[in-house]
């Protein structure tokens, strides 16, 4: 039996859901080692239903520009020394992910590379150019969440034989019945953190004050907290947008959430996949995203299952108007949201993010022969 270690900041409720389905499937022993239980800026419990074996560890984190942070964790050498897998999987080049790949490299074990990233969205600052090559020509496989990251490794390099993707799901089950266009009261919702960059949370409250210029009944949802709530609740209550504000609801909630909106909008600026619209399309919920985002035109298809426009607030404004509207048009794209977004299913993840593990496992003779 093949033993992997996957180092990561923090187990989410999406990627516990995808651990506990890899550890079932009982095709590799499976050990988790985190930073963290959980970075400052996410408001997810932590306290999860695992079956897979879990170490977190002692440290602290440095909050980087957006909402990137970097962990430093002087445990990670033993805790993989104790775990002594087969294969390790580290998904950044910060240094506690340093120190893993370190540590595999002295004790000639294969590594692997996990991102949802993709060229826009991965950082490109000095120490990255220099470090992020070195990383990736010692790594046996790269595990991504998308065909934009496929093609950004496949630029850098790597054979595409090596490259395997393994979608992002959401950590609840599609609900069996949705509610139709008349039951659902909120015609746009916001679900994220209220943050300029890379959320872009100031786009879509001047996007509600012009829907409700359009639309004398106009109402949307927010969910969602971070440093511009001061702003946003007081540009929209200034404007007289009708809205209706939560800052958290657990993620055993949010089917409710979005059954009741009939389009949720993503103008994010730096987005590396949306799962926020996997979640929402499951729901019957139609988006409409940015170019920026990972969902784009790969789950949110311009058009077919959602809408992917620039960054344009009367361009949106004119796209969401007629669908929020009308129950025929909007029906058509529910019903393409939720066929779509069942295609996306935890189980197809699993399976390939084993498929990069027993890759990357297989590799450990070819690799270090006559070394």
């Amino acid at each position: 039996m093949i033993r992997a270690a996957i180092c990561n900041n923090m187990v989410t409720p999406y990627t516990n859901r995808l651990f506990n389905h890899i550890f079932g499937t009982r095709r590799l022993e499976l050990d988790v080692i985190s930073c963290t239980v959980r970075e400052g800026i996410r408001t997810w419990a932590g306290d999860y239903s695992k079956s897979y074996r879990h170490v977190i560890l002692k440290g602290f984190e440095i909050p980087l520009r957006t909402t990137r942070i970097s962990h430093i964790n002087s445990g990670m050498w033993s805790a993989l020394s104790n775990s002594n897998p087969d294969v390790v999987a580290i998904n950044g080049i910060y240094p506690t992910m340093i120190i893993a790949a370190a540590w595999a490299r002295a004790h000639r074990v294969p590594l692997t590379f996990v991102t949802d990233g993709w060229r826009h969205t991965m950082p490109h600052s000095l120490y990255h150019r220099m470090i992020r090559p070195l990383i990736l020509n010692h790594c046996a496989s790269i595990i991504c969440a998308s065909e934009k990251g496929r093609r950004y490794f496949m630029d850098l390099g790597v054979d595409p034989r090596q490259i395997f993707i393994a979608p992002l799901t959401p950590a609840w089950d599609a609900p069996g019945e949705v509610p139709g266009f008349e039951e659902r009261r909120w015609h746009l919702v916001w679900c994220g953190r209220l943050n300029d960059s890379p959320k872009n949370i100031g786009f879509f409250v001047e996007l509600a004050i012009a829907m409700q210029k359009r639309l004398s009944d106009f109402q949307c949802r927010v969910i969602g907290d971070g440093p511009l709530r001061p702003w946003m609740l007081h540009r929209l209550s200034e404007a007289g947008v009708k809205f209706d504000y939560t800052a958290n609801i657990p993620p055993d909630k949010m089917a409710n959430e979005f059954s009741q909106s009939r389009m949720l909008a993503l103008p994010s600026k730096l987005e590396a996949w949306g799962l926020v619209c996997n979640e929402a399309m499951q729901c019957g919920t139609p988006c409409i995203v940015s170019h920026f985002t990972g969902v784009a035109d790969e789950l949110v298809k311009d058009g077919d299952s959602g809408f992917v426009l620039p960054l344009n607030v009367a361009e949106w404004t004119q796209k969401i108007a007629p669908l929020v509207t009308d129950r025929l048009i909007w029906t058509k794209l529910s019903e393409a949201a939720r066929r779509v977004s069942a295609l996306f299913k935890v189980e197809t993840s699993a399976e390939k993010y084993i498929d990069g593990l027993l890759f990357a496992a297989s590799a450990r003779k070819s690799q270090y022969e006559g070394s």
